[in-house]
Order: C-alpha cells, then structure tokens, then sequence
C-alpha cells in the first residue's frame, strides 16, 4: 500500500467522522429546541384552556345571578290578577268617560234648541237674532 493512498483514505474518513459528529450535534440540538417548543405550546395551551374555562365559569355565574335577579323582579312585580284588577279599573273610567260625553251630548242639543227657539222668537217679534250668524262648529243639528 501506498503512502499516499493511506493519507488520503484517512483522511477521507476522519471528515466524513467529523460530518457524522456534525449531523448528530445538528440533530440533537434539532431536537431539544422541537421538545422545549413542543413543552412550550402544550404549556400555553393549557393556562388558555384554564383562562378560558375560568372566563367562562365567570360568565356563567354572573348570568346565573342577573337571571335570579330578574326572576326576582317579576315574581314580585306581575301578578295577574293586579293585572286583571287594572284592566277592570281602565274599563270602568272608559264607562264613565262614555257616560260624560253622553251627558255633554244631550245638552249640547238642548242648548242648540234653545238657541234655536230664541233666535225664532227674535225672528217673530222683527229683530235680527245674533244666533243666525254663528256657526257651531258643525255638529249635525
């Protein structure tokens, strides 16, 4: 064998020892910073998964409390026969109010009538009746 042959194969095969030596640090390194980034995202995940189970049970528990207090309210606040009761007083001042009209009603014809036979009488004795001019707002009499 040959001198130069042998430098040149051990050569050759101590750098492709130290690429071999090289990969692995590469790899190895490759690895740790996947297995931190991997810890990493799993640790982030999970204190999201709390926040938001926790916002969540917040929520929740201030609905809950608004929903009692709105349950509250109504239970106190309507009761139908109150209702019933309001509904009976309105359709009692409606009759009364119907009854009131009625009653303007009536004498608004007989102060028609009578402003009427006046104005008749004026007519009969020669003197103009001031009522013959007016107008009262068209009331159909």
């Amino acid at each position: 064998m040959d001198l130069k042959n042998m430098k040149a194969s051990i050569g050759m095969a101590v750098a492709i020892v130290v690429q071999a030596f090289g990969i692995i640090w590469y790899v190895a390194t490759l690895d740790s910073t996947v297995a931190s980034l991997d810890s990493a995202v799993a640790e982030i995940q999970q204190e999201a998964t709390t926040v938001d189970v926790a916002v969540l049970q917040a929520d929740l528990e201030n609905m809950r409390e608004k929903l009692a207090i709105m349950d509250e309210m109504h239970s106190e606040k309507f009761d139908p026969t109150e209702l019933e009761e309001d509904i009976e007083e309105l359709e009692d001042r409606v009759s009364d109010l119907e009854t009131t009209d009625a009653i303007i009603e009536n004498e608004m014809r007989t102060i028609m009538s009578d402003h009427a036979k006046i104005g008749d009488a004026l007519s009969d004795l020669g003197k103009d009746a001031l009522s013959e001019d007016r107008e009262y707002g068209n009331y159909g009499y």
